[in-house]
């Protein structure tokens, strides 16, 4: 069995990201946001291809730079007094019609040139090196995000009012994290796909959350168990010729089955 050095950096990135926001989703309990947010990625990388070929410049820095907006506007959206469910489905309905329109426009507009499949399904085993680079440093840039103030994104998930009461400005954080969550979504969209990133974003954190008996242990194993589901789905992808992504986000489903049986047979829930 040959692995490429290539796959295995990009598939052992994104875990580690995903495993690291997937845990500060689950203490912030905002699954229904984290799992909007790959829709915004979509749209962004749709806009991207198009303002790429009509107005200039790289589609990668495009996508980031749209998807940051995107996930502004959500933000914003908060910050006015709306319900974090209300405009998360406001955003959604806006970018499911937009994507459709998009995706329709590229389509017809730059049927040769482009392929969408690669954003929708994604697959780490067609990247290039130019593909590890530039992955490798907006995973490297979202860990500079997270890693030093990931005591303080936890706090305000446990207790929201206590960290404000405290004097920490929890907008900066937010915000923060949203940016994050932006960069994760857009810039790891063609190794994991569209569809699969629900399921890293959402799984690791829930598996730990229920297993876990603190925050640290929490955050620790939502980082194995993504390390480990993300390098077993390679694996078993090369051995069986199957989609990683989807072998990948099948791993997690299982361990959060298992997990879940588990707690129930000992009386948990």
């Amino acid at each position: 069995m040959y692995v490429d050095p290539r796959w295995l950096i990009v598939v052992v990135s994104a875990s580690i990201v995903y495993g690291l926001l997937s845990s500060i989703i689950a203490a912030r309990r905002l699954f229904f946001l984290a799992g909007a947010l790959p829709h915004s990625a979509l749209l962004a990388a749709v806009l991207a291809i198009i303002a790429s070929k009509t107005i200039g410049g790289g589609a990668e820095l495009w996508a980031l730079a749209i998807s940051i907006v995107l996930v502004s506007s959500i933000a914003l959206l908060i910050s006015k007094g709306v319900e974090p469910d209300s405009a998360t489905a406001i955003f959604v309905s806006f970018s499911v019609s937009s994507t459709a329109i998009g995706i329709y426009y590229v389509l017809t507009m730059f049927p040769v040139e482009t392929s969408l499949w690669a954003y929708i399904l994604g697959d780490p085993l067609l990247v290039t090196w130019r593909d590890v680079n530039y992955m490798v440093i907006v995973s490297l840039a979202i860990l500079a995000l997270i890693v030093p103030f990931l005591r303080e994104h936890i706090l305000i998930g446990v207790d929201r009012d206590f960290v404000k009461l405290s004097g920490v400005k929890v907008v900066v954080y937010d915000t923060i994290f949203m940016v994050s969550l932006a960069l994760a979504t857009v810039g790891l969209l063609r190794a994991v796909g569209f569809v699969v990133e629900h399921v890293m974003l959402l799984l690791p954190g829930t598996i730990a959350a229920m297993v876990a008996r603190n925050s640290r242990s929490a955050v620790l194993l939502g980082l194995i168990v993504s390390m480990i589901s993300g390098v077993a789905g390679l694996v078993v992808s090369i051995l069986t010729g199957f989609a990683p992504s989807g072998v990948i986000g099948l791993i997690l489903l299982s361990v959060y089955v298992v997990s879940l049986a588990t707690r129930r047979m000992r009386g948990y829930g």
